[in-house]
Formats: structure tokens, C-alpha cells, sequence
């Protein structure tokens, strides 16, 4: 049986659940950017993916309290904080190994989408 959520909670954790999508999409705009554009923001890019890696990781303690008992929204919060923490990881690898980089781009887009489906569980009915 579920418990009704901390309301405290509730807006840091929509928070969360808003900007992680955002933040990635911002970041693969930038990517672009750097590799078609010749824009030397690759660096921006780096210090986001780290932002973003934090905010998914601030995502699981507020998945827990807020959705408590949604194993979902527990296992969508985890599986975000491994996928960004390789992700990040990745990133700094890429710089040397072209094989890093090329798994770096389908991460990111898989990354995209489960933040994108656990944004749009905010509205689903529980």
C-alpha cells in the first residue's frame, strides 16, 4: 500500500523530472554544434553531462520519497544514474578513442528517451 508523497518533495522532484530531458537535449544541440558548426563549446557540453549526471543521481532519493511503492519510477531513476554515469565516463574517453565517441551519441539519444517516458509519468494516474 502506498503512502501519499512528502509534499515538500513533490516540486523537486517534477523539477528533476523536467529539466533532466532538457538538459540533454540542450547538450546534444550543442554536440551538434561543435561537430558540424565548428563552435568550441565542447567544454559547456562536458560541465552539462556532469550537471546532468548529478541530477540523476538527485532523481532516485526523490523517486523513492515521492513515488513511493512505483517500482517504475525507482527503477527508471536508477537505470537513468547508470546510463548518465557511463555516459559521462564516455564522454572523457571519447576525446581519445573514436569507438568511446560513437557509443557516447546512442547513449545519449536511449538517455533522452526513459527521461522523456519518466517525465511523462508525472501525469499518468498512479
Amino acid at each position: 500500500m502506498s503512502t501519499a508523497p512528502s509534499s515538500a518533495l513533490v516540486t523537486p522532484h517534477r523539477v528533476v523530472v523536467i529539466l533532466l530531458p532538457l538538459v540533454v537535449l540542450v547538450q546534444a544541440a550543442m554536440a551538434g554544434q561543435h561537430l558540424y558548426g565548428g563552435e568550441d563549446i565542447i567544454e559547456l557540453h562536458g560541465y552539462l553531462g556532469s550537471g546532468t549526471f548529478l541530477l540523476a543521481l538527485a532523481n532516485v532519493p526523490l523517486a523513492l520519497a515521492v513515488r513511493k511503492g512505483d517500482g517504475v519510477a525507482f527503477g527508471l531513476a536508477v537505470a537513468l544514474v547508470a546510463l548518465t554515469f557511463a555516459q559521462v565516463g564516455l564522454g572523457y574517453v571519447g576525446r581519445d578513442t573514436a569507438e568511446a565517441a560513437a557509443w557516447h551519441i546512442p547513449l545519449g539519444v536511449a538517455i533522452l528517451g526513459l527521461a522523456s517516458y519518466q517525465l511523462s509519468l508525472l501525469r499518468a494516474p498512479r
